[in-house]
């Protein structure tokens, strides 16, 4: 049976996950992973899933050690490498493990969806500071009107942000925020985890 693209796309990211932030991968590693004896049909999958990884900022297609354009000509072995910013994921997360993908930090087993990365950082700066605004709002006493306007106004600062509401990815991946790591796709992932 094929892998989804969500599929192709999570052993990517998993297969990164477990080399160094320089370290690369090749796209045959990623087919292999999915499929070890029938993995020559998956290459273009796999080529593919990336080059849209690429597009969105999830990853580098590198050749001769030189990151490519997603939108270049790409001929020839590429090799799949974290953009410098992926690999210095975990910085907005308070040190909470981001899950491969980029997609959702860990929080005591449960997934929490990031904000969209793709969000210009003047836009994102106002977002956040209109949601921690409506949090304080939440402190203290106030009326219970007060109290669902400071909610209302929490959740519409989440939902721009993209963490919650209409997922900001667009490979057709489902969302599962808020789950439990251990009872989604993430949970070999999860699991290799160290404890601490």
């Amino acid at each position: 049976m094929r892998p989804t693209d969500a599929t192709v796309r999570l052993a990517i990211a998993d297969l990164l996950a477990q080399r160094s932030a320089e370290a690369t991968v090749c796209p045959s590693e990623v087919a292999r992973a999915l499929s070890a004896d029938d993995w020559r049909p998956l290459m273009p999958q796999v080529r593919a899933v990336a080059i849209e990884m690429a597009r969105q900022g999830d990853l580098e297609i590198r050749q001769h050690g030189q990151a490519l354009s997603a939108e270049a000509a790409l001929r020839g072995p590429i090799r799949l490498g974290r953009t410098s910013s992926a690999a210095a994921a975990g910085a907005d997360t308070g040190g909470h493990p981001t899950t491969p993908d980029g997609r959702y930090f860990v929080v005591r087993g449960r997934l929490w969806r990031k904000a969209n990365p793709g969000l210009p950082q003047e836009e994102r700066d106002a977002l956040v500071r209109q949601l921690m605004d409506a949090r304080r709002a939440l402190r203290g006493r106030c009326s219970e009107a007060e109290r669902q306007a400071a909610r209302e106004r929490v959740d519409q600062a989440k939902r721009a942000l993209g963490e919650r509401g209409p997922v900001w990815w667009t490979d057709g991946a489902p969302d599962f925020n808020r789950r439990m790591a251990r009872n989604t796709p993430y949970r070999d992932w999860f699991a290799a985890l160290p404890e601490g």
